[in-house]
């Protein structure tokens, strides 16, 4: 993998904010804070057509962040009101969450992919925190501690505000909808069930959302007790080979070039992690919890150093990972008066 962001990767080796950049002719990246978040912004594009741009990914709902966009875009010169389409790549509060505020402005409509819809049609109906996902963290194990936390968490922040659902809606292989713009969507589940990527086929460059970053692998979880997203992840990663654009696009961090090499690194450590679960539950001899199981699993810190919201991501992960292993028969799942416990099969 070649970094082509240079000046972005020099900015967050030093944790600073990055700077406004013209990637190429008609092509702009306007880093947008994330509050009080380690990953610290999201990189929102805006893309020129033949009678105004396109946006991706509009960043968090907050003041400041608002700040960064508008200001941003005045650096580029681009009126807010020549936005005429926004594009979310997945509907998380810091890729989605200002997208509202943009179509207020500029009459810009907004677009994602179906399951994106209804995934944000649940946030509004019941809400992430509410007796759901209280049965699904007491399934994983998680102790009434962790879930206190998240609670007090969510009070003290307001809650989630409801995101705006589509008011158009993307499916695999669709051109955006924009004069003189060839841009393609991407079907890409597994961060979120409607991910989307975009190819602009005429630049050949790939804006990838939370599918593909440079440095971090991207979140996998599942937060149900059914799905196998990282089934879907590694097939997504599939389906991005060969294109090799000329330059990767990003939601965060830096841009860079050799999507292949990528691809393969990513891939190559999802086996990873199948094999160190699976040896975790060899070495227990009894059934373990998806949260016990998070405990023993190599994070990139020690598991007493995660925050309460780096937990609930790694108990995702771990369940997607638990999930992938049994549908490739090497684990077994059993409830237990309401907790998920899982062992290792024999060989």
């Amino acid at each position: 993998m070649q970094v082509t962001g240079t000046l972005q990767a020099q900015a967050w080796r030093r944790a600073e904010f990055p700077p406004v950049e013209r990637v190429t002719g008609g092509v702009w990246s306007v880093p947008v804070p994330i509050i009080g978040n380690p990953l610290r912004y999201v990189l929102t594009y805006l893309i020129e057509h033949d009678s105004g741009f396109v946006m991706v990914d509009p960043g968090w709902n907050h003041p400041d962040s608002w700040q960064a966009l508008t200001a941003g875009l005045a650096a580029c010169e681009i009126p807010l009101t020549a936005v005429t389409a926004v594009l979310v790549t997945h509907a998380h509060p810091d890729h989605h969450g200002q997208s509202a505020h943009v179509r207020e402005q500029s009459g810009a409509w907004i677009a994602m992919h179906p399951a994106e819809d209804r995934f944000v049609q649940l946030q509004a109906e019941r809400g992430l925190m509410r007796d759901g996902m209280a049965m699904y963290l007491q399934w994983c194990g998680a102790p009434a501690s962790h879930l206190e936390e998240l609670v007090t968490n969510r009070r003290e922040n307001g809650g989630i505000t409801p995101m705006v659902r589509a008011d158009r809606l993307i499916e695999h292989g669709d051109l955006i909808d924009a004069p003189g713009l060839r841009l393609r969507a991407v079907w890409t589940p597994g961060h979120t069930p409607g991910h989307l990527c975009f190819h602009d086929e005429t630049r050949d460059l790939l804006l990838t959302g939370d599918h593909i970053l440079p440095r971090i692998t991207p979140n996998i979880s599942s937060y149900d007790m059914s799905s196998n997203p990282l089934a879907d992840y590694l097939s997504s990663l599939d389906k991005l080979r060969g294109i090799q654009p000329r330059e990767v696009l990003p939601a965060h961090e830096y841009r860079f070039a050799d999507l292949d090499s990528r691809l393969h690194d990513l891939a190559a450590h999802h086996r990873e992690r199948l094999v160190e679960t699976e040896e975790i539950l060899t070495a227990a001899g009894s059934g373990q919890t998806a949260w016990q199981i998070a405990t023993q699993v190599t994070w990139s810190r020690a598991w007493t150093e995660l925050a309460s919201f780096q937990r609930q991501a790694a108990i995702g992960e771990v369940l997607s990972h638990l999930r992938q292993l049994q549908a490739r028969g090497l684990v077994a799942e059993a409830d237990t008066d309401g907790i998920g416990l899982w062992t290792a099969k024999a060989a």
